[in-house]
């Protein structure tokens, strides 16, 4: 699976963070928190945010750190995993697995 990396800002007054991006059922899809296997130290995503979904706002740009600038603020509440009905959620999408 390949990951990019997304310039997003949380909260209202966030500083710029970098989180991993990936395509997913024709989707971009902000990864929340990963799995990792213990052994292996093969990672899945484990709660991913959609992108192009009814709130967020994003942009490709031309950057050598990141692909994509979110051009509005998400609430860090999202990332941990609260249900918000602006923003599409998956928790353990079954077929990254």
């Amino acid at each position: 699976m390949e990951t990019f990396k997304t310039m997003v800002f949380l909260g209202d007054h966030g500083k710029p963070q970098f989180i991993d991006t990936i395509w997913h059922e024709g989707h971009w899809w902000l990864v929340a928190t990963w799995l990792q296997h213990h052994t292996t130290g093969h990672r899945i995503p484990e709660r991913i945010i959609q992108m192009d979904g009814m709130v967020l706002r994003f942009q490709e740009v031309q950057n050598p750190d990141y692909r994509f600038l979110v051009n509005n603020s998400i609430p860090i509440s999202v990332f941990d995993g609260e249900p918000q009905t602006e923003y599409v959620v998956s928790t353990h999408p079954d077929a990254l697995s």
